[in-house]
């Protein structure tokens, strides 16, 4: 992958019609969720066992460019976050029937296989600019930040910006890269350094109360499906549309025990 910047439209989710078309119409306003304060440590593992995880708020990913059959596996997502004084932390579960991970490198073209996403700022107040992190099975993580966002797809990222001190698991049920079965799904747990947020504006680390806007992102691997929590708007399957983060709030709560 060039280190260098790049016209978003050399990459995956550019909003062109070889991607998948609307299948149900957009929500009126983007979704909202609490971050949690986490309880005690988080161990980066690639489970979701921690007990902080099972209590911390769901985030079911919608699927706005596919209509799933009744019967059929929808290949769904679901993430939670928490976060402490030093990091935030995300978990994503994945079903997924056909487990597809090739890319090992930094930097890689991840956003090719099945993946998952977070595109992020702590300045609620310019949506325009925004960190990005995509991260596949084995694990693989590409990090950028991106620029010119908004209502249509963002023109330009760079990839020459590197995070620093990012912790990331994933464990599997299946079988990676034979499709002659049918496999179960796959766990990616995060942690990323507040620090790593410095450049944008906002608060940080944050406090409770503190706003900031998002998305959570997969993308389809083999024989899946591009899915977010916070829709687009875009006709064709899309991602870089920041105008439509959703807003995540920190919360001073701790998840019960």
């Amino acid at each position: 992958m060039p280190r260098f910047a790049l016209p978003l439209s050399l990459l995956l989710a550019s909003g062109t019609a070889a991607y998948p078309e609307r299948a149900q119409e957009p929500p009126e306003q983007v979704p909202t969720c609490q971050i949690m304060r986490a309880s005690g440590p988080i161990a980066i593992d690639g489970k979701a066992d921690d007990p902080a995880w099972q209590q911390a708020e769901r985030i079911e990913f919608i699927f706005p460019w596919s209509k799933i059959e009744k019967g059929e596996r929808s290949q769904g997502t679901v993430a939670r976050m928490l976060w402490d004084d030093d990091n935030l932390y995300i978990v994503y579960v994945c079903d997924d029937p056909y487990l597809d991970s090739e890319v090992t490198e930094h930097d890689g073209p991840v956003y090719q296989e099945d993946a998952v996403e977070i595109f992020v700022t702590p300045n609620p107040d310019s949506l325009s600019t925004y960190f990005g992190y995509e991260m596949n099975i084995t694990p693989a993580l590409l990090d950028y930040i991106a620029f010119e966002g908004g209502v249509q797809s963002t023109r330009v990222i760079q990839f020459a910006w590197e995070s620093e001190g990012v912790q990331l698991k994933t464990t599997y049920e299946g079988t990676l890269n034979d499709h002659s079965d049918i496999d179960t799904g796959w766990t990616l747990e995060i942690a990323i350094p507040f620090d790593n947020f410095r450049h944008l504006g906002g608060r940080i680390p944050p406090k409770a109360g503190d706003l900031w806007r998002l998305n959570l992102n997969r993308t389809k691997g083999d024989k899946g499906r591009f899915s977010q929590w916070s829709d687009t708007r875009a006709e064709n399957a899309a991602f870089h549309h920041s105008a439509y983060f959703g807003k995540a709030y920190f919360s001073g709560e701790t998840p019960p025990d």
